[in-house]
This record gives C-alpha cells, sequence and structure tokens, in this order.
C-alpha cells in the first residue's frame, strides 16, 4: 500500500491532475484498491480536488486530484437532478395552490384540474 501511495505522491506532485481511474490504469492495480488509497490521501489533506470530470451528460462526475492541501472545488450539479426537481417544484406549488383554493363545506369536482391547467 505505501509503495502504492509514493507512486501516487510522485505522479501528482509533479502538478498532473488525474483521476482515480487514470491512477489505476497507469498503475496497474485496481481501481477499488486505488481508490481507497486515494480517499485516504484526501482525507489526510496531502491530495485535494482540482476539479471534475463528467463521464456522460446525465451521468456523474468522477474527481480530477491534485497534489497539495487546498478547498476542493464544488461537485457539479447532475443534470437529471434539474430533471427531476423542476416538476417536482411545480407539483408542489400546485399542491399549493389547491389547498388555497379550498373552500370549506363546498365542493367543487374542477377544482384539481383548475389548478393543474393553471
Amino acid at each position: 500500500m505505501t509503495h502504492l501511495i509514493d507512486k501516487i505522491a510522485l505522479t501528482l506532485s509533479e502538478g498532473r491532475r488525474m483521476t482515480t481511474r487514470e491512477l489505476a490504469q497507469q498503475f496497474g492495480t485496481h481501481i477499488t484498491h486505488t481508490r481507497e488509497v486515494v480517499n485516504k490521501l484526501h482525507r489526510s489533506r496531502k491530495i485535494h480536488i482540482a476539479g471534475w470530470h463528467r463521464i456522460c451528460a446525465t451521468g456523474s462526475a468522477a474527481p480530477v486530484f491534485m497534489w497539495g492541501d487546498a478547498l476542493d472545488a464544488p461537485e457539479p450539479v447532475v443534470a437529471r437532478d434539474e430533471i427531476i426537481r423542476k416538476p417536482e417544484t411545480q407539483s408542489y406549488a400546485t399542491i399549493a395552490k389547491l389547498r388555497a383554493s379550498m373552500v370549506q363545506g363546498r365542493f367543487d369536482p374542477f377544482r384539481v384540474l383548475r389548478a393543474q391547467v393553471a
């Protein structure tokens, strides 16, 4: 394990930025083992997240690590979260409209339909 730590430290201290997958491919180690070592180095503040590499348009982003103790780059918003949250927010607004428009003691079967259209 310390041998891999030394290899990662040497590679990243040269100013290179790499993801966990790139480090595993370069050293010929298993991705899980490399991820454990990188997470250990990150927790001990020897490396930081310099940026994010998006795998695909709607997928999650992989952290790009760099040597040194600095603030981590903020994680980007996943596109699918935006796709889900917008309709969800609109449905909460519709529910709020329905509750506000309700008159006690009067039944209106078209109240829900009017709130959805408006």
